[in-house]
């Protein structure tokens, strides 16, 4: 179970590299903040028609969940924005690379803490050894 959980991941991993190229692509033609924008049209269409179709939540919930937990939205809108103006620049590989770097850094720290309730892991030297070996990818990459 636990691979088939990788793999998974991976798979959204090669999709959020697609999805940059696109929008670099569509951001070069409409503009980059146009891009982002028809990204997150479709993507509240197509995920509400599933949300209502097989959603099986809480949505009113969000009415009463701290409001903290709420900001993963602005967040994706800046995730996905700083790929569409970075992607034309340095290109897709340079750019998903910095994201996992950036990633790793803050994930390491959030669990470390156990922050935004995550599960406390130490941050430890393999954990340490592994954002150098990605940094020193990035840095190749470049």
């Amino acid at each position: 179970m636990k691979l088939l959980v990788y793999l998974v991941a991976v798979l959204g991993g090669a999709a959020l590299s697609m999805e940059g190229a696109i929008a670099g692509e569509l951001g070069k033609t409409v503009g980059k903040l146009e891009s982002s924008y028809y990204i997150f049209i479709m993507g509240t269409l197509i995920l509400g028609l599933t949300t209502l179709f097989a959603g099986k939540g809480d949505l009113p919930y969000v009415l009463n969940a701290p409001k903290w937990n709420l900001t993963g939205g602005l967040l994706g809108t800046v995730y996905l924005t700083i790929l569409v103006i970075s992607i034309p620049f340095i290109g897709i590989g340079v750019s998903m690379v910095a994201v996992i770097v950036g990633q790793m850094i803050t994930s390491m720290i959030i669990e470390h803490f156990g922050w935004l309730g995550s599960s406390k892991i130490k941050i430890n030297k393999e954990r340490v050894m592994a954002i150098v070996c990605m940094g020193i990818a990035l840095v190749l990459i470049f």
